[in-house]
Order: structure tokens, then C-alpha cells, then sequence
């Protein structure tokens, strides 16, 4: 036989094991017979092995007995594997015994450890080549604008026209704008992975943050026709947090809420102070967020609609970076969407003691 068998007293005590179970734990036979098998078992499932069998017989209550399943075992020289183990049990001239069926699968495990590598590896491929094309579009086409802009300048052919020539720089700075927020993302990217990010926390109003933030996404809303309104926000919260780089956060939720909402709609923003600390909400009114796309909102690289998403604008970085200064700070970026009530994402900041951060203060 392939697999182990190894028969047991009511005591737990080795009666017989054949020659596959000595290949597969290292041992004779004469060093098992009459020993607890127990001894087959890596820690904590060996302390525990004399109970579960005097639980049985006391209580009937099966844990391994008829029931299939994978554990773990331990050879002579020490090594854990994983292995699956079928327990029976059988009467013998009256005394009741048990007999255990056991498969080594540990190059199983190895293959199939190697495949989901396998498939990390051409996932996380995937991912590059994709942000690569993404990266290589936002980056070409601002600098085709800039290069052009500046080329019609540079010709001299809207000298006797400064209304055209303040409009072609106008187009420039925006482009340039814009390569700068994607060479930052990609930079901040950079310093969460290698944990260089600096915070400087400090305790801040609630309310006046969100004022803040409001005010200063409103001409990004106003692009979309989207008006950002400050719901119920309790004046006596306040948060110890970075706030340049939770205002990162906060303008990434906000410009992502304007961008996904039908015209002349409203995004709102609100507080509240919850059992374990305070939870900041951003509500659109949008579509809600594809239902297969939701496991993957928060990987980086990653956009729900890439057709769509490339016409609005962004490289995917945004909620990634989001996730990561919300984790640093103790709390949690989470998020509910649906296609009739829109999106809305939460930034929770967890109490702690008096000597901690993020607490509600009277």
C-alpha cells in the first residue's frame, strides 16, 4: 500500500503499522509498537491527542473518528508535513480499536504551492504591463499637449495673438499639473512599499478639516458639475492624524466621488462618532462600483473600467495610496456600493486610551 496504516488501543497506544507507515514517519516498527501514537504528532495536536480520545469515549462526540480531513504530522528526525488522515474504528475480540489511514501529501502541497506562485507571478505581471500602458497614456498624452503648445509658441506663428497664445499655456501648465500628481502618486507609492512615508500627527478639528477639504475640492466638483455638501459633522469631534496626508486622502475620495457622478448631482460628506471611535462617509450618487471590480477596488494599478477610466482620467494609484495612509494611522478605508445608491467610503479612526491618537474629544 501507498498509504500508511496504523491501529491503535481505547489508550492511544500503537498495536500495528505497516511498512508505508514507516517510510512515510522514518521509524521500525519495533520503535512504535505500544508507544502513543501521539508521538507522530507535532505540538499542540500532541498534548491534545489523549483528550480527544477519552472524549469520544466518554461523550461520543466525533472530531476525527469517520471524518476525513487534513493535519499535520511529524517524522523521526522532527520535520512537519501535511497529511491526510482517515480514523475508523473496529471491535476486535470485544476491544474496541482504531485504525488510522494516512497519505502523505506533501509534494501535492508543493505543487500546488508552485502553481499559486506560478499564478501570483503572471497576476502581478499582468498588473505591470497593464500599468505601464496606463502610466505610458497619461504620460504621453500631456506631453504631446505640452510639446505642442509649446512648439506653436516657439514658431512665432501667435505673436500678434496673446488672446491663442495665453490659451496654449494655459494647456501646458495644466498638462503639467497633471504629470506632476502622477509622478507624486508613483513616488508616494515608492515610499509606503519601502515604509519611508513621513506623518507628523497632530489633533485637529473634525469639522474644520472637512470645511477645508471641501473647499478645496470644490472647483475639482465644479469641473464635473458635482457640489460637494458638508452634512452632520458634531463640533466637539477632533482627530489625531496627519492632515496633509489624510487631506491626500480625503481629496482622492472626494475627486473619485465627482468623477463617477451624474451632472448636477450632489457628494456628500458627514461624520459621526461610532461605539469605537469616528467614522468619516463620502456618498455619491453615482453608478456604484461594478460588482466583480469591488474585491480589487483597493489594489494598486487596478481601474474598474479601463475604456472609461482612461476618458476620465487617473492611473489607479489613488485608492491604494488612500488605504495605506488611512492603515498607518491605526484605521480603516472600507466602502459600500450599489448600482441604485451609489458609492459611499468610510475612513474609520479607532479610539484608543488617553495617552493614544484618534480619540473623541469632549
Amino acid at each position: 500500500m501507498v498509504d500508511g496504516v496504523i491501529t491503535i488501543n481505547n489508550q492511544g497506544l500503537i498495536d500495528t503499522v505497516n511498512p508505508a507507515a514507516e517510510r512515510i514517519f522514518g521509524y521500525q516498527s519495533q520503535e512504535l509498537i505500544g508507544r502513543n501514537v501521539s508521538m507522530l504528532m507535532p505540538s499542540p495536536y500532541r498534548e491534545e491527542h489523549d483528550g480527544y480520545i477519552h472524549s469520544y469515549l466518554t461523550t461520543g462526540t466525533k472530531k476525527v473518528i469517520d471524518i476525513g480531513r487534513e493535519v499535520r504530522g511529524q517524522r523521526k528526525n522532527g520535520d512537519v508535513f501535511p497529511m491526510e488522515l482517515a480514523v475508523s474504528e473496529m471491535l476486535i475480540k470485544g476491544e474496541r480499536m482504531f485504525t488510522g489511514i494516512v497519505r502523505d501529501i506533501s509534494e501535492r502541497k508543493d505543487t500546488e504551492e508552485k502553481l499559486r506562485e506560478a499564478m501570483r507571478r503572471v497576476h502581478e505581471q499582468r498588473i505591470k504591463d497593464e500599468f505601464i500602458s496606463t502610466v505610458s497614456h497619461e504620460l504621453r498624452t500631456p506631453l504631446t499637449s505640452i510639446k505642442a503648445s509649446l512648439d506653436i509658441l516657439k514658431s512665432g506663428a501667435l505673436t500678434n495673438d496673446p488672446e491663442k497664445s495665453e490659451a496654449l499655456i494655459d494647456i501646458a501648465q495644466k498638462n503639467s499639473e497633471r504629470l506632476l500628481l502622477l509622478i507624486n502618486d508613483i513616488l508616494d507609492i515608492s515610499k509606503i512599499e519601502s515604509e519611508k512615508m513621513q506623518y507628523r500627527i497632530t489633533r485637529i478639528p473634525l469639522r474644520s478639516f472637512l470645511e477645508t477639504a471641501i473647499s478645496d475640492n470644490r472647483v475639482y466638483g465644479d469641473k464635473y458639475q458635482v457640489r460637494y455638501v458638508l452634512g452632520e459633522c458634531p463640533d466637539h469631534l477632533s482627530i489625531d492624524v496627519d492632515p496633509d496626508r489624510m487631506m491626500q486622502v480625503m481629496s482622492n475620495l472626494l475627486s473619485n466621488a465627482a468623477k463617477f457622478s451624474p451632472l448636477n448631482t450632489e457628494v456628500y460628506v458627514s461624520a459621526e462618532e461610532t461605539e469605537h471611535g469616528i467614522r468619516i462617509v463620502v456618498k455619491d450618487q453615482g453608478k456604484g462600483i461594478p460588482e466583480e471590480f469591488q474585491p480589487h477596488i483597493f489594489e494598486k494599478f487596478t481601474q474598474a473600467d479601463s475604456s472609461n477610466q482612461r476618458a476620465i482620467g487617473g492611473t489607479g494609484l489613488g485608492l491604494h495610496i488612500s488605504k495605506a495612509i488611512v492603515e498607518h494611522h491605526e484605521g480603516e478605508l472600507s466602502f459600500n456600493s450599489s448600482v441604485k445608491n451609489g458609492t459611499e467610503f468610510y475612513i474609520d479612526l479607532r479610539k484608543k486610551d488617553r495617552t493614544g491618537a484618534y480619540n473623541v474629544t469632549q
